[in-house]
């Protein structure tokens, strides 16, 4: 179980910072639409496109650092109370019981529908570019199959600290 939480804890690692870095080539698109939009009076047909297909990237790609930082939203008014035990209790009981399985039922449909959407050549319809949609269809799969797999190795981090195996 070491070695999953280590790939997984690594595997996100790396997986959030590509992430992170998306945002320039984000800011640079962005960037450059505004310029020749406004100043130019030439708007792009492709910006808005690519656009968000780097932020859902962004997004989905990020889910697991989040998760892996304990930085996703919560409401901690009692939880911060508990013994850190009882808090890992908690954590292992949501991670393991409710979003394991949530989530590995959402990364097979995602993944089901980048596949048929290879297979079709699905494309996005939105503007004269009109892209493959299949390449942003398979990172998000594959960023909620990171969710999944770092979701559980959190419950196996809960569980070691629930039992006192990160003592030894």
């Amino acid at each position: 179980m070491r070695r999953l939480v280590y790939l997984a804890d690594t595997l996100t690692d790396t997986v959030g910072g590509v992430a992170a870095s998306l945002v320039i080539p984000l800011f640079l698109i962005m960037g450059y639409e505004v310029f020749a939009r406004f100043l130019l009076d030439l708007p792009t047909f492709w910006a808005y496109e690519l656009a968000y297909m780097i932020t859902g990237a962004h997004f989905v790609l990020g889910i697991a650092y989040v998760t892996k930082m304990r930085q996703h939203i919560r409401v901690d008014f009692l939880y911060t109370n508990f013994p850190v035990r009882v808090q890992a209790a908690i954590d292992g009981i949501i991670y393991f019981f409710f979003l394991l399985p949530v989530s590995a039922w959402i990364s097979w449909r995602l993944g089901t529908v980048a596949y048929e959407a290879f297979l079709i050549g699905e494309v996005s319809g939105e503007s004269a570019w009109n892209p493959l949609v299949w390449p942003l269809r398979t990172v998000v799969a594959f960023g909620y199959a990171l969710f999944t797999l770092q979701t559980l190795a959190e419950a196996v981090k809960s569980y070691r600290t629930v039992v006192g195996a990160d003592e030894v």
